[in-house]
């Protein structure tokens, strides 16, 4: 995410800088010792159109819980037409698997991605619900995979979700995703950028501060049985001190978890070790097992 704010709402945004409360690091206790069989790590990052392999990998390389994740979600991803993704060369890199889209065709830095330990089984674009924002309008979209882990299937949906929403519109961008969701049983987890930020937008364009908006999605998601192992106040974009990454999860238990600084990028990783149930039966749809 980058605000773009007009020149007479850079007063409000200052405001809230300097008022906001400070970074939470982090949210639950470190794990000790070599985890589980059946616990697996996932980190998320906006790679904030960062072009440069070099620069991903050396601040990936300084960051171990983020480089040593299991299953890595990224947002902003920048692609070479015709050539590989910044995901897809950090994957080759690391050993593991990647699924990777582009927003559409000629955006060349606006791609989500899956880099992933474990085997991609399956992977689609799920597009959501649009807006216009009079300006800088983008066609947002997840990228749904599914991946097959120690415990059994694992659904995830990577999300980037519009910034200059409210929460009713933020909840509706997001329903495609949700509804799926809701569908399926065995471990599932929605995650990514929801540019969860605490303004109230007039017309898309005018920000005014207001708090409160991120316990909106975490209520929506609590109905549909989704937790999270990270607060609300939690900052993962330290220049506005906002908090717009999450990681929320159904069928899985959160152990520990905490925020990384990533030079890079505009945002800080979110990192979390989850205790995975072990599917009885395959993932399926509700209705096809009724």
């Amino acid at each position: 995410m980058k605000l773009w704010l007009p020149v007479g709402s850079l007063t409000l945004l200052a405001v809230l800088v300097l008022t906001a409360t400070p970074p939470n690091l982090p949210n639950l206790p470190n794990l000790d010792g070599a985890p589980p069989a059946d616990t697996i790590s996932i980190a998320s990052l906006n790679l904030d159109h960062q072009s440069s392999f070099e620069k991903v990998v050396h601040d990936f390389e300084a960051a171990p819980r983020v480089s040593h994740a299991d299953i890595i979600l990224l947002q902003e991803v920048s692609h070479v037409e015709g050539g590989p993704s910044i995901a897809s060369r950090l994957a080759d890199r690391l050993g593991y698997q990647v699924a990777f889209a582009p927003e559409g065709k000629n955006v060349y830095d606006r791609g989500l991605a899956v880099v992933s330990k474990f085997p991609i089984e399956e992977s689609k674009v799920e597009w959501l619900t649009p807006y216009n924002l009079l300006f800088k309008t983008r066609h947002r979209f997840a990228l749904a995979v599914k991946l097959r882990v120690p415990a059994g299937e694992l659904r995830i949906w990577n999300a980037h979700l519009d910034t200059r929403i409210n929460p009713d519109q933020r909840l509706k961008q997001l329903q495609p995703v949700m509804d799926e969701a809701a569908k399926l049983t065995g471990p599932r987890l929605i995650g990514g950028d929801f540019n969860t930020n605490d303004f109230y937008w007039i017309e898309h364009t005018l920000p005014f501060p207001r708090g409160g908006y991120r316990s909106t999605v975490r209520r929506a998601m609590a109905q549909l049985g989704f937790k999270t192992p990270f607060e609300d106040q939690l900052v993962t974009l330290p220049i506005a001190r906002q908090h717009l990454d999450w990681l929320f999860v159904n069928g899985m238990e959160p152990l520990s978890s905490s925020t990384e600084p990533i030079p890079f990028s505009d945002h800080n990783a979110i990192w979390a070790a989850f205790r995975v149930a072990r599917s009885a039966v395959p993932t399926d749809t509700v209705a096809s097992r009724q």
